[in-house]
């Protein structure tokens, strides 16, 4: 195990989809307000996915005032619930892609610790078009986790399948904004853990596509559960560079005040 540690201090573009995901099916236009409501919360409300964020919401047992590891007769447990009034609404994750010159790669999400911190603030809109949003972000701090050995040789392991040593692999670092679903899943479920009835849910499925009821901004869980994710990626993947006009939110990681020291990898 090795620490890890990724200081950021730049400005980033980052892209929000005006269409769903998903299949044709499943596809349709995520109304404006919604974006609106993103730019106006995003620098406000924004919380990273790591340890602080996990432990707050899982479930705790306690053995009098004392927290324990496990259930046990005589053990009390304790959920943290949700409040959209005062909790974060959009989470910030950090992944690693690691690649070869061979197709194919490895997808790895850093456990983040409690010493991460980060700062995200909304600079501008650089371009506003039928398809997509461009944003322009200041992004700064720093993230930080154990490299576990064993993830390491999955890394290299991958990276050799795909035709390259590590020294030469190919590292993309993202950066992506999300609902906290831990606020959209509130409205979704009653007290005991059980899907609402569709009468009163606040957000259904018609015809495989995503609803709201009502669709305005009253509408919290909706106009979370239907926000896309909103991506950056910074690359040393020097085969990008052919398609940059077409990925906005692409840049090389050269370009970028963001670097990582650990014993492992470093950029």
């Amino acid at each position: 195990m090795a620490k890890a540690t990724i200081e950021i201090d730049d400005q980033f573009t980052f892209t929000w989809d005006k269409t769903t995901a998903g299949s044709e099916a499943q596809k349709r236009r995520i109304p404006q307000f919604v974006k609106e409501f993103f730019e106006k919360n995003i620098s406000t409300r924004t919380e990273l996915a790591d340890d602080n964020f996990y432990d707050k919401y899982v479930k705790k047992f306690y053995d009098g005032d004392t927290r324990v590891k496990n259930w046990a007769p005589g053990v009390s447990e304790k959920k943290y619930k949700a409040n959209p009034e005062m909790d974060s609404l959009f989470l910030v994750e950090l992944e690693l892609l690691f690649s070869g010159k061979k197709l194919g790669g490895i997808l790895y999400r850093p456990e983040l610790t409690k010493d991460s911190k980060i700062d995200v603030k909304l600079i501008e809109v650089v371009e506003d078009n039928e398809e997509q949003c461009v944003y322009n972000f200041q992004l700064t701090g720093s993230l930080i986790w154990d490299y576990k050995s064993s993830h390491f040789k999955k890394h290299v392991e991958a990276v050799e399948r795909c035709m390259s040593t590590w020294d030469d692999a190919k590292v993309d670092v993202r950066i992506n904004f999300r609902d906290n679903y831990e606020v959209t899943r509130l409205f979704k479920f009653d007290e005991k853990g059980y899907t609402l009835d569709k009468a009163i849910a606040p957000v259904v499925l018609i015809d495989e596509k995503i609803v709201g009821k009502p669709e305005d901004e009253t509408n919290l869980c909706f106009m979370l559960d239907i926000m896309p994710n909103v991506l950056t990626i910074v690359s040393n993947d020097e085969s990008w560079k052919d398609k940059k006009s077409e990925s906005p939110n692409w840049k090389p990681l050269n370009t970028k005040n963001i670097h990582m020291k650990c014993k492992y990898l470093n950029f």
